[in-house]
């Protein structure tokens, strides 16, 4: 295989897989893997990203106005990225909105970086997984321009969100996405939060499922799982603001009152 046959399949490649396109060659020596990345990069068919990680310059752009897919960029951005909150509900389609912060899931230590203008962020694996070697729990597998990508399922993504407002752009674009999902695995949603064992995402995530049981069908059996497994005490469901919040019985967590009533749903509503 020439070099732009590896770069066709491969618009988005880390440096593990180019040393294993050169193995095939019979070429392994880092002196010259090494030189021949710099030879591409210096030729302008290839661009770096970050360490160990390169873009390839389409035939009809350079290096100084080619445009990398974001996702490609952080769904290889480590050898174990995971496209996960925000950027997995981009790609469900499922988000109220885009903004230019992609965010991945990974076991090693990664440093958030940025390129063409948007930033890429790391987030560790929960460790609960990590303890229970659940790490690619309610993984999925999607092609995205002939690379493979790993993204978290719809249903570990409704967990995560609710999990990590911040990471989502906050708690309305968060409550507009869990309204976008037209169907959801409700067994593994609460199999998924089980396995993470923090009562206060369950309450959390049970109280989001009671307010739409209807349309995901949620039998109160079900239910019961996360409400017995919820806090014994008052938690707050996020990090505490100057917002007014408000107990939720009998789940045991404190939500912004705008969150209960929705608020920017009706924006004249008297509250």
């Amino acid at each position: 295989m020439k070099a732009e046959q590896f770069f066709y399949e491969h618009p988005v490649f880390r440096h593990e897989e180019f040393v294993a396109w050169k193995a095939l060659l019979g070429k392994i020596k880092p002196a010259s893997i090494n030189t021949a990345l710099r030879y591409y990069v210096k030729s302008g068919q290839i661009k770096p990203v970050r360490r160990k990680l390169y873009a390839v310059i389409p035939p009809n752009q350079s290096p100084e106005n080619v445009t990398v897919d974001p996702y490609l960029i952080a769904g290889r951005a480590t050898e174990d990225a995971v496209l996960g909150h925000h950027t997995a509900l981009e790609l469900m389609g499922v988000a109220y909105s885009t903004f230019g912060q992609f965010t991945y899931i990974t076991a090693q230590k990664s440093k958030p970086f940025e390129f063409q203008g948007q930033w890429f962020q790391s987030v560790a694996v929960p460790s609960a997984l990590q303890k229970k070697k659940k790490i690619l729990a309610y993984i999925d597998t999607i092609n995205r321009q002939n690379v493979l990508l790993k993204i978290t399922n719809p249903a570990r993504t409704f967990v995560d969100i609710l999990d990590r407002i911040e990471l989502c752009g906050g708690w309305e674009e968060v409550c507009r996405a869990t309204g976008h999902f037209a169907a959801l695995n409700i067994d593994e949603v609460i199999k998924y939060c089980l396995l993470l064992e923090n009562s206060r995402l369950n309450a959390t995530v049970g109280y989001f499922l009671s307010q739409r049981k209807g349309a995901f069908l949620v039998p109160e059996n079900q239910l019961k799982l996360l409400l017995n497994a919820a806090p014994k005490i008052p938690q707050y469901a996020s990090k505490k603001t100057n917002e007014k919040f408000q107990l939720i019985k009998p789940w045991n967590i404190l939500l912004p009152v705008s969150v209960i009533h929705q608020s920017w749903e009706e924006p004249n509503a008297d509250i």
